[in-house]
């Protein structure tokens, strides 16, 4: 949605028209103001009755109604007041709206100005009154559900489907140089391009933008008036439901002149990415957006395993602690002798590794001061880049699929990737939802992002974040993070942004990098954090595990998965009770050694999960979790309820 100044004066012109006993505005053949009516008409504000006649519909009625009770409290200025292209409402000011309105009305630190600003926003007492607040007054909320509840139309005309055609993928100040304000105005009307919060410094093009964008390079000539709107998608559609011979002839050469079908009547790639944003046009249900995340070291140890498996050597834990401090100590040294002091000026955390690989001797210590292998490896499980096996007596590890994939990719570029940054390429699916510029930048300076829009590695982890489904993990620092909020405040906007920040800082931006990753926690795009469903489920279901080593991990949850299968559940008392005779079947079902099956039965009864016989409420709240989380990612239920290792 997209109402600027002039479509402001427009919408009061028609009012006015109207009260003056005129049905209509007719607007003359030179008019300099028809891309105005133009925008207003798309999204359905006003009404085209002839080639140049508007009038007002119900919906620009509405907005009119909030617009003059606006003015009548003085939170906007007189239309004769506003500035020439001052923006009302835009991409940017809906996503910080939708934020607030995710926070219970609460508005964040980022976007408290721009909101304040167009008369969306008021300053109030928290509910202690100890503080003062920044929260959406009745407008900003009006305004936030109009948005949600009117979709604009999508109609593409030659003109403005050869200047998509030509401009930049994505994340950059400017589509084209030969882009007009017009169309550009035209895209964002029709939720097809987006821009950065909170200055606007970039611009992306929404999951909409993109399926129509890639229609458009892949087909879309132009030879004809309209290129694509959605009475075209529907004969789309129809030909793929029914067939050609369900569409008359002419439908199929329009189709086949604008690349959408090809000589055989089949749909062509452009028919396909047509059909994408078809799709989007009809989904009601806005998509969750995922994210992914993982550590230099924990890339580390994935290549450490997989050099170890190809030379057939053992990957239990002694050995991967060996050969990772090993790796580790010759990765430090090369950084050092080929960057220099940059790398002293770089995060905190290696900084630290850097100083202490000269002044300690011993290299273990030096590894254990910096890094943990257990909370590497469990890192890794949550996301199934690697899995335990029994081999013999001992337990090792072997790579995923996905876990191989990563190796690959990271081959000679050994480097974090974090959820902001991977969440600044997935976040455009979703409806009323923008990137933040930091997030951008991260993305940039972890190379998700290049001169040509998203790269071939941003590509490779916005798919590892749509389809590699996470598994149940939590380190104590993440537990402790989870538990404090909402009462966390987003102060740090800016991961990685400052050289000169703590320790303590990085490591808990990365615990909530690690938590968002997994869906626990949601951190908006005005610096507001929020618990998802699954992490407020999830701190209820910790909160007698916080003084263990790690409160969570996969292992503990298949235990709990296995128990459940293997006993009987009681509804009234919202327990499983398991029979003496059944913990050898628990034991079979979990795929564990002897030795680490007692092991991880110990931890389980002292986080409270499973009592001397029984599958306590805690224990079934962390499997409510790990099915909510599979859910979300379309897993099959029956999936979910599978133990991992049988």
């Amino acid at each position: 949605m997209l109402l600027a100044s002039a479509h402001l004066i427009a919408l009061h012109e028609l009012a006015a028209k109207e009260a003056a006993g005129h049905t209509t505005h007719t607007l003359a053949e030179d008019d300099v103001q028809e891309h105005i009516y133009r925008e207003l008409e798309l999204q359905g504000l006003i009404l085209l009755e002839s080639p140049r006649a508007y009038q007002l519909s119900y919906a620009g009625r509405e907005a009119l109604d909030l617009i003059r009770a606006m003015h009548a409290e003085n939170l906007l200025p007189t239309i004769d007041r506003l500035e020439h292209n001052w923006r009302f409402l835009g991409s940017d000011i809906l996503a910080a709206l939708h934020a607030a309105t995710l926070r219970k009305e609460q508005v964040g630190p980022v976007t408290t100005d721009m909101l304040r600003a167009r008369g969306l926003a008021k300053q109030t007492q928290d509910s202690l009154g100890q503080r003062q607040l920044t929260c959406l007054n009745r407008y900003g909320e009006a305004w936030e559900d109009f948005a949600e509840r009117h979709r604009p139309r999508l109609e593409i005309y030659g003109e403005l489907a050869n200047a998509i055609r030509h401009m930049h993928p994505g994340y950059a100040q400017k589509p084209a140089a030969q882009m007009t304000a017009g169309q550009l105005a035209l895209m964002e009307a029709m939720n097809l391009l987006a821009w950065s919060v909170p200055e606007g410094d970039n611009y992306v093009l929404t999951a909409l933008g993109q399926a129509v964008y890639d229609a458009l390079r892949k087909g879309g000539y132009s030879p004809l008036d309209v290129v694509l709107d959605e009475p075209l998608l529907q004969v789309l559609a129809e030909l793929v439901d029914k067939g050609s011979a369900a569409l008359a002839s002419e439908q199929i050469a329009s189709l086949q002149l604008l690349g959408y079908v090809d000589a055989d009547e089949k749909l062509s790639e452009a028919g396909y990415a047509a059909l994408r944003a078809y799709s989007l046009l009809q989904r009601e249900v806005p998509e969750k957006t995922h994210t992914f995340a993982i550590t230099e070291p924990e890339v580390e140890l994935l290549t450490t395993i997989d050099r170890l498996a190809q030379e057939q050597k053992p990957t239990h834990k002694e050995a991967l602690h060996r050969a990772l401090i090993d790796r580790m100590v010759k990765h430090y040294r090369s950084q050092v002798g080929r960057y220099g002091r940059t790398l002293r000026e770089r995060t905190p955390l290696k900084r630290q590794a850097v100083a202490l690989l000269e002044q300690v001797k011993e290299h273990d210590e030096w590894f254990n001061t910096n890094w943990d292998l257990e909370e590497l490896i469990v890192g890794l499980e949550a996301f199934d880049l690697l899995r335990a096996e029994m081999e013999g007596s001992k337990m090792s590890y072997r790579l995923t699929p996905t876990g191989s994939r990563i190796v690959r990719e990271q081959e000679g570029n050994t480097r974090d990737i974090s959820a902001t940054a991977v969440k600044a390429l997935t976040i455009v699916a979703t409806p009323l939802s923008v990137p933040a510029q930091w997030w951008i930048e991260q993305a940039r300076e972890e190379e998700l992002i290049g001169t040509g829009g998203i790269s071939a590695s941003g590509h490779f982890y916005a798919n590892l974040a749509n389809h590699c489904v996470p598994q149940l993990a939590l380190t104590p620092e993440e537990a402790e993070i989870l538990e404090q909020l909402p009462d966390t405040e987003g102060a740090s906007c800016g991961f990685g942004t400052s050289n000169h920040e703590a320790l303590d800082e990085e490591k808990r931006n990365w615990a909530m990098e690690k938590l968002e990753a997994r869906g626990f926690i949601n951190r908006l795009v005005d610096c507001q954090i929020i618990r998802t469903e699954a992490g407020q489920l999830l701190t209820r279901a910790v909160s007698g595990a916080m003084h263990l080593g790690h409160p969570v991990t996969p292992t503990i949850v298949r235990l709990l998965a296995a128990i459940r299968q293997a006993g009987t559940f009681y509804v009234k008392e919202r327990k499983v009770r398991i029979q003496p005779h059944q913990w050898g079947e628990v034991e079979h079902l979990t795929g564990l050694g002897e030795h680490e099956f007692r092991e991880v039965l110990h931890v389980a009864r002292m986080g409270q999960y499973v009592g001397e016989a029984t599958l306590t409420e805690a224990g079934l709240d962390l499997l409510a979790v790990h099915e909510l989380i599979h859910k979300e990612y379309g897993v099959a239920a029956a999936e979910s309820h599978q133990v991992g290792h049988q």
